[in-house]
């Protein structure tokens, strides 16, 4: 490394180091080489942990190092730490920081390192930002285990505490790389069973390495980038589903990241390569993710053809409608199928809430429209913040006739000159007061429409 890119590197690292990464974006980070991200919801915390590409000019994966970062909002990001390959088995100077996995257990955090797609190693830590201390100095899965490949494990802790780690690379045109599945020992630090092929009923279109598991109503779905197959038990056997996005934004096979939820919602994180996929340099992306009444996944490319640059958690009161679904926070509700087409708010409850944060551009907005559905009717109140925040303004839904029936119920809003969090609180006295399509906002108020139209 020559003079002047040493200086570049001390510098973004020292810059990382006090800085919070203010407002969500896409990419997350950018001009970092940010790839592999990983998100984990910790203590109510969110920490981002990611594999780092050096040269964006490289044919080959030169990956020196892994980072954590923190949000309290998965807005502001704040840097935590770099873990160095010397600080493990691998060594002073080894590239080759693949991909990672993160697990919480026993009031300790386990952080699962690939030694490029040689071995997979652990390291143990007390908290998640770390710091972070090789836990075997050796590798936990050895190059030599399975007929397979020992690399890039996914972990799942089930709510009675078993752990599970698949790895490896899945190959359907080559029967030696398959994935491999072990129950971990009650230390996380060693493998309790001989790991087995991992059983798929049909493959379909599913194959890479990195895969990833998580877990939706009582069924495993294990996805390789944005591919997955499905299963009612961990070790399978799984059925191929398909693509959760549509190739756009590198959601494809490739797009090694993770699905979490938080505060009621789902997000999907994961890599893309920034130009030709032979050059190895990758950048991170988020964006909302939704379950259709089937059970399969959906990114919403929507929100990604509209707000790319912006990211989530952040809108503009001069977008021309705010999909309900796109909210942070929720409570009392579900998130379901539209008869319009995509997704809305369904099963809302007395006392439900919806959560918008940091939303610009509010000071001179004096109306709120809502494109809804009742069967009863009920009232929608915008407040500040919370359910306990200033009141804004309140509108009151009317009976539409069916729940395919929508209507555009607007409210005046007052009081919003330093607001830039709203909360949507509803109240009925039905189990399903209203389904809720989008929202938008207006410069006149609703006694001046009326003005206006006469």
């Amino acid at each position: 490394m020559n003079k002047s890119k040493k200086i570049g590197t001390f510098l973004l690292f020292t810059l990382l180091s006090i800085t919070t990464i203010v407002k969500a974006q896409n990419p997350i980070v950018k001009d970092f080489g940010m790839a592999d991200p990983h998100m984990y919801i910790f203590n109510d915390k969110a920490y981002l942990f990611s594999t780092r590409d050096e040269d964006r000019n490289a044919n080959h994966f030169i990956m020196p190092d892994w980072h954590i970062w923190s949000s309290n909002d998965l807005v502001n990001w704040t840097y935590e730490l770099k873990i160095d390959p010397s600080e493990t088995y691998m060594g002073k100077g080894s590239k080759r920081c693949w991909a990672t996995e993160t697990a919480a257990k026993n009031g300790k955090y386990y952080f699962y390192f690939s030694n490029g797609n040689d071995d997979t190693g652990v390291m143990v830590a007390n908290q998640p930002e770390g710091p972070y201390k090789d836990a075997l100095g050796k590798p936990l899965l050895e190059k030599t285990l399975t007929p397979g490949s020992e690399y890039d494990p996914t972990v799942l802790v089930e709510d009675n505490g078993k752990a599970y780690m698949i790895f490896g690379h899945l190959d359907s045109k080559d029967k030696g790389l398959r994935y491999y599945i072990s129950e971990l020992g009650e230390d996380m630090i060693s493998l309790k069973e001989t790991p087995k092929i991992v059983v798929f009923n049909k493959e379909g279109g599913f194959f890479n390495d990195k895969p990833n598991l998580h877990k939706y109503k009582g069924k495993y779905y294990l996805s390789a980038g944005s591919v997955y197959a499905v299963s009612n038990n961990i070790y399978g056997p799984y059925n191929y589903v398909g693509n959760s996005g549509d190739d756009s934004y590198g959601l494809t096979g490739r797009a090694h990241g993770n699905y979490f939820t938080w505060n009621n919602q789902w997000f999907h994180t994961w890599c893309n390569f920034i130009s030709d996929p032979k050059i190895r340099f990758r950048e991170s992306y988020m964006t909302y993710l939704h379950y259709k009444d089937n059970g399969e996944m959906v990114d919403d490319t929507n929100f990604l053809k509209k707000h790319f640059s912006t990211g989530i958690g952040r809108y503009d009161a001069d977008w021309d409608v705010v999909e309900a679904e796109w909210y942070m926070k929720a409570n009392k509700i579900e998130k379901k199928e539209s008869a319009n087409g995509g997704f809305e708010i369904q099963q809302i409850q007395n006392n439900a809430t919806l959560s918008y944060p940091n939303i610009k551009n509010l000071v001179n907005k004096k109306l709120m429209t809502f494109y809804v559905s009742s069967l009863k009717g009920g009232k929608i109140e915008v407040r500040e913040k919370d359910v306990n925040g200033k009141l804004l303004g309140a509108c009151k839904i009317p009976k539409t006739g069916d729940w395919n029936s929508y209507q555009e119920v607007s409210c005046d809003l007052s009081n919003v000159a330093d607001v830039s969090d709203i909360c949507l609180v509803f109240k009925g006295k039905t189990e399903d007061i209203l389904h809720l399509d989008w929202f938008k906002f207006g410069d006149v108020s609703f006694s001046e429409s009326i003005k206006i139209q006469k």
